[in-house]
């Protein structure tokens, strides 16, 4: 049975209120009275009271962190609309931020898609049942936009893989149990063909995760350091030389996450939204801020439209388009607006506020956390040259070194 037959046997309304009540059963009761009450306040005295870890793992042993995928992966089998339905229902209940947002969004699918069936059976469902957390070992000191230019080597030693190199920009690196790797195993390939996928556990010899200090003040980004670290050839993902496929599969899946339409689970904080700007400031007496309130609403409207329509070819079956592209370079660039006028309504409050203040220290926060949105999941620039090629049919951008062994390539 595919996607579009179980969305069109499925009673949405049912499956979303049967997740409901699991929530308001497993959350505590001043939680659910003060999201009913619309109480901001109670409800932050209520969320102190709970770790989220224990929360998510009990959120995940009913099924609902990722309920589209298979139940024997420790989902619910529900099709895709009925999950995002089940995603934008804990939004609403303000569950805490959910810490395995790359094994979810990212290397789930990709295992599902490129992993031997032991390999499923291992490593699927502890991502699930939030028990295993994974990071992203893809981009290095000297390989982000081009990402195809890493150097980090893997070679091949009998049943075993001596891994070295360094990545960076590593989300949640310092806690997660496994990373997703991309190696560089024939340098003497040309760049894109010379790449293999891994399944990398963080906690063997020779692998050295560091915390990097972000503007927020937060540390949640990392840099790796592998130092002949050895896996064997069982957490190989994919056929070797073919990591370039499947780094783009988990792109893809990367991008429609920065896009809006991911796992709909609250990961990695998009800010402030159209409506909370709507409900605290209007009406907007200056003319200037009056005009780009409406137009962050138009704006948050259009991706909606567009991820629906992303959705409904996923349930189709059909090929993804350039949504994933479109979607993400202006989503990012929206939460940057979004969040600049969510300070610029504030005033000076914006900039000094009382300790107790929590939405003018979240305002603040958030204008600063999007700064990285057009850099995370590929750069706009990035995509506007992918728009450019794929979409417009642009010449590609000159490279002299195109075909060439990555080993023949100069670099510094």
């Amino acid at each position: 049975m595919n996607e579009s037959d179980t969305a069109a046997i499925e009673d949405l309304d049912a499956i979303v209120a049967e997740a409901e009540q699991f929530v308001r059963e497993l959350l505590p009761t001043d939680w659910v009275d003060a999201v009913d009450r619309d109480d901001p306040d109670s409800l932050a005295a209520a969320r102190l009271t709970v770790d989220p870890d224990d929360l998510w793992a009990r959120i995940a042993a009913g099924g609902y962190v990722v309920p589209a995928w298979p139940v024997e992966y420790g989902g619910r089998g529900v099709s895709p609309k009925a999950s995002m339905s089940i995603g934008r229902m804990l939004g609403r209940y303000r569950v805490p931020r959910f810490n395995n947002p790359v094994g979810v969004d990212l290397v789930g699918p990709a295992i599902l898609r490129w992993g031997s069936d032991d390999q499923k059976q291992r490593y699927v469902r502890p991502i699930a049942t939030y028990e295993e957390i994974w990071c992203q070992l893809f981009s290095e000191p000297g390989a982000g936009s081009d990402l195809a230019s890493l150097a980090t080597r893997a070679t091949r030693d009998g049943d075993t893989w001596v891994v070295r190199g360094q990545k960076v920009w590593t989300s949640l690196g310092h806690i997660a149990a496994f990373g997703i790797l991309l190696a560089r195993t024939d340098p003497d390939a040309p760049k894109h063909a010379g790449i293999t996928a891994f399944l990398l556990p963080m906690a063997i010899d020779g692998v050295t995760a560091l915390p990097l200090r972000q503007i927020t003040g937060d540390a949640e980004f990392c840099e790796v350091f592998i130092d002949d670290a050895r896996i064997d050839d069982s957490m190989r993902l994919g056929p070797v030389g073919e990591g370039w496929r499947v780094a783009q599969s988990v792109l893809m899946n990367e991008r429609q996450g920065a896009a809006g339409h991911g796992a709909q689970l609250p990961g990695m904080a998009a800010g402030r939204s159209v409506g909370a700007l709507i409900q605290r400031h209007s009406p907007v007496a200056d003319h200037e801020l009056r005009q780009r309130l409406a137009k962050a609403y138009i704006e948050d409207r259009l991706v909606w439209v567009t991820n629906q329509r992303a959705a409904a070819r996923r349930r189709a079956g059909q090929t993804p388009g350039p949504e994933a592209s479109i979607s993400k370079l202006f989503y990012s660039e929206h939460l940057q607006r979004l969040q600049n006028l969510a300070v610029d309504l504030e005033g000076c409050a914006a900039q000094a506020w009382p300790e107790d203040d929590r939405w003018l220290r979240n305002t603040a926060w958030s204008f600063l956390r999007v700064r990285s949105k057009t850099i995370a999941g590929g750069t706009s620039e990035v995509q506007r040259n992918i728009l450019g090629e794929r979409v417009l049919g642009l010449p590609r951008e000159p490279d002299p070194y195109r075909g060439v062994d990555w080993s023949e390539v100069p670099r510094s």
